[in-house]
């Protein structure tokens, strides 16, 4: 793997010898393969998968080797979701810092990773909006929030100065913001040709532009979580004493065990309680994060009626179609209650996830039913008797022609 000889200058300089070289020789290592179950969707992993569970994730599990996610079916029903170990850790500050029902906001969530992981974190009764600015990645964003199946989330796709005009407020903001992806190495080639001292200063400044864009929209005495997926102090560190001075924030800790092997500070100068997940010291891709709260005095108030309210404003991502198919995968069964469920075996779940034609038993109920595999719905066709119309959204669909042999990831 080539790094710019600026890169590594800057990064030894950062670490230190000895973090240096771990990171240095983990980018040459296999990344870890880990996945966190949907505990609405009640599941465990399979016999010689699990290798060990994400120690700060009560969900989150490390599997021996990186199976064929494609061709699960369990997969596309929203029974698990793959993500990064490190990502996870919203699970941990959550479950620390929220014990009541709050309004979050979650500023770029594409694909959907911090979304659904804070869906299994937060108190119920809580309410999410999932933004993604950008249209495609929005689309990829409201695929998973459905497959996911939880209610009380919304997907829009604006930009922080939108909600800036719309006057909501949320407990709770999640900015995992755009950087130069120094901790994806490993995974992201285009990451290391892309980077350069000048992208890691425009990438700061366009961190600090959306923060104080949305600043607003946090509610006084309200959490931000801060994250990136970048080793740099500019994009960082910096990053956050610029949010203390500039906006009267309160960086505060997070619990954490030596064993976890998660880095604090590596600011010399202004030893902030940050942490940072590197490659080769932790078990996972990088990561940095910060909690800070705002100044003042918080306050629960009504928001199930001033965030819809406020949300009219803005692009809410509400095609009828998917909306429809949301009821076959929801966690609530009251959804699909009225059409008749209908097991299929492997074969027949990947040819409907394909969004073809599929053939039901003759003795099958006509019109709308749901498709269960493993007796978990993974969608809607609507039966004539000689065949059945996939009802699946052709969007989603599994491209390949290839149809591997089963080999169960979970077991439900």
């Amino acid at each position: 793997m080539q790094l710019s000889e600026e890169f590594e200058s800057s990064t030894r300089t950062l670490m230190g010898d000895e973090l240096f070289s771990m990171f240095i020789e983990a980018l040459d290592d296999e990344p870890p393969v880990s996945l966190r179950l949907n505990r609405f969707k009640p599941s465990a992993v399979a016999d010689g998968m699990k290798k060990s569970n994400v120690p700060w994730c009560n969900d989150g599990v490390y599997l021996t080797e990186r199976p064929n996610f494609t061709f699960d079916p369990l997969f596309h029903a929203g029974v698990y979701y793959v993500q990064e170990a490190a990502s996870m850790f919203v699970h941990h500050i959550l479950k620390q810092y929220i014990n009541e029902p709050v309004a979050v906001l979650d500023l770029c969530a594409a694909p959907g990773g911090k979304s659904t992981c804070a869906l299994g974190a937060l108190p119920s009764g809580s309410m999410l909006v999932a933004n993604e600015p950008i249209s495609k990645r929005a689309q990829i964003l409201n695929e998973n929030i459905i497959k996911f199946g939880c209610q009380d989330v919304v997907v829009t796709n604006n930009y922080p100065k939108d909600y800036r005009q719309t006057a909501l407020q949320f407990d709770l903001i999640l900015a995992d913001v755009p950087c130069s992806g120094e901790g994806m190495f490993r995974k992201d080639a285009k990451a290391i040709d892309e980077w350069s001292a000048l992208n890691v200063r425009k990438c700061r400044d366009l961190q600090r532009s959306i923060i104080e864009e949305i600043w607003g929209c946090l509610k006084p005495g309200g959490l931000l979580i801060y994250s990136t997926c970048t080793l740099n102090v500019h994009e960082n560190e910096e990053n956050i004493e610029w949010i203390v001075g500039e906006l009267g924030a309160k960086v505060m800790p997070v619990d954490v065990r030596p064993e976890w092997n998660i880095t604090g500070s590596l600011n010399g100068e202004n030893s902030l309680p940050v942490y940072r997940f590197i490659p080769g010291k932790t078990q996972s891709e990088g990561l940095f994060v910060a909690v800070l709260r705002k100044d003042g005095e918080h306050r629960s108030t009504d928001f199930r009626k001033k965030i819809p309210a406020g949300l009219r404003k803005l692009k809410i991502l509400g095609d009828d179609k998917l909306q429809h198919h949301s009821m076959a995968l929801s966690i609530d069964p009251r959804e699909r209650e009225a059409y008749p469920a209908v097991e299929i075996d492997y074969g027949m779940a990947i040819n409907y996830l394909r969004h073809e034609a599929i053939v039901l038993h003759a003795e099958t109920p006509t019109g709308i039913l749901v498709l269960t595999f493993k007796g978990v719905p993974i969608g809607f066709v609507k039966n004539l008797g000689s065949r059945a119309n996939n009802l699946y959204p052709a969007e989603w669909r599994i491209k390949s022609t290839h149809v591997p042999p089963y080999n169960p990831i979970v077991n439900v």
